[in-house]
């Protein structure tokens, strides 16, 4: 009999998950409260580490059109600003409602059918899950919930993150004609980031914050600050304004965060697969299907535990465990990031280290090791370096 799967969530996760286990045999279900692709709260940036991994990110081009991005803007929040050329290794940033249309067409395309309809009740019997999404009923052997931070699958299972354990994001788009480069701000005594990511139509400004840090309000007063910079003084009307958590796990909850069970996996932010320094979560959620997809394949699901362990979970443990340092720590009397882009303007050496990081090229546990050898390297010294130029910083009174 064919494994009968239902999948929870119809973002990148679910879609590549439904898409690859349609392929193999399996009789697939993806359920999702939305009719089709939509438009969600997220930069929606894909790095050129998981474009060259996912290569078919970058099919249907002309369907589904997406921002090629040559350069970054970096703003420390002590006002310096660098610009970091990424011209061998662009990223892209996609809207998600173009994100979401190409991954659901390759699922149906693939043969998995897409219910258009909220999943309200999970429940175990014998063997199978009774999966019921409105009028329709369906048992199905194996549940995946990739239906983001606050899933309802983890929270049926009991396993819901703890506030601790998740940043609130929020922000609004703005028509505009796409520009190949991005910026990312950091304000001071922040646990986060601003950002403006060009799309073909329109940028998308947003900002993430550690969930409790600070109230609502103020989230919104910084990123109308940051617009209103990066607009030369003019702060849109008639903004839509969205607002939506995603993951960011402390140290110490990588080691328990059970992500499959008997008959269930998470993937993707419910299973909070999310770099707590970056926000990065498209990569991991392609990645985590791709994971599950081998381990459901090979009749063995309990291995997408370690799979997704061996792959990346040392990582992102170390990205926790760097994570106040980096955001709330000093360097030689200064903010780490205003410390690092004064550094890029003196030692080639940190460029380079620094554009691999903003390819999703460079990981946290062997980063310090490779910075102490650009630094004792005689050919990083005489590397490109770069100019920078003082901005003030945009930040809210």
């Amino acid at each position: 009999m064919r494994l009968r799967v239902a999948i929870i969530g119809a973002g990148p996760a679910g879609s590549v998950l439904s898409a690859k286990l349609a392929v193999a045999g399996a009789d697939v279900r993806l359920y999702d409260l939305h009719g089709g692709a939509w438009e969600k709260p997220c930069g929606g940036g894909v790095t050129a580490k998981a474009l060259r991994q996912f290569d078919f990110l970058l099919d249907q081009g002309e369907r589904f059109p997406r921002q090629a991005i040559q350069e970054i803007e970096i703003v420390s929040s002590g006002g310096r600003s660098v610009t970091f050329p990424l011209d061998d290794a662009p990223f892209c940033i996609f809207s998600r409602q173009n994100l979401n249309g190409l991954l659901l067409e390759r699922a149906t395309s693939a043969g998995a059918d897409f219910i258009p309809r909220r999943v309200t009740g999970l429940r175990r019997e014998v063997h199978t899950w009774r999966v019921e999404a409105g009028h329709d009923r369906w048992n199905a052997d194996f549940v995946v919930g990739a239906d983001g931070c606050t899933s309802f699958v983890r929270r049926t299972l009991g396993r819901r993150l703890p506030d601790a354990d998740q940043a609130m994001c929020c922000g609004y788009y703005v028509p505009a004609a796409g520009v190949p480069r991005a910026v990312v701000a950091f304000p001071k005594r922040f646990t986060g980031y601003v950002w403006a990511f060009p799309r073909p139509d329109h940028i998308s400004y947003g900002i993430i914050n550690q969930c409790g840090e600070y109230p609502l309000p103020k989230l919104w007063e910084e990123l109308d600050a940051f617009v209103r910079w990066h607009r030369q003084g003019e702060l849109p009307r008639d903004r839509i304004r969205y607002a939506a958590r995603v993951p960011m796990l402390r140290r110490s909850s990588w080691k328990t965060n059970r992500v499959v069970g008997t008959g269930w996996a998470l993937i993707g932010d419910a299973a909070g697969f999310v770099d707590p320094i970056t926000g990065e979560g498209i990569f991991y959620a392609l990645h985590s299907a791709d994971l599950l997809a081998q381990a459901l394949v090979a009749e063995a699901p309990g291995s997408y535990e370690w799979r997704w362990r061996k792959a990346f979970e040392a990582d992102l443990t170390e990205a926790s465990r760097r994570l106040p340092k980096f955001y709330r720590g000093s360097m030689f009397g200064a903010s780490v990031i205003d410390r690092v882009l004064q550094l890029s303007t003196v030692h080639g050496g940190v460029v380079n280290i620094m554009q691999q990081a903003l390819a999703g090229d460079v990981d946290y546990v062997t980063l310090k090791g490779r910075i102490l050898r650009s630094f004792v390297a005689p050919s990083a010294w005489r590397a490109p370096k770069l100019t920078a130029r003082s901005v003030g910083y945009p930040q809210a009174a």
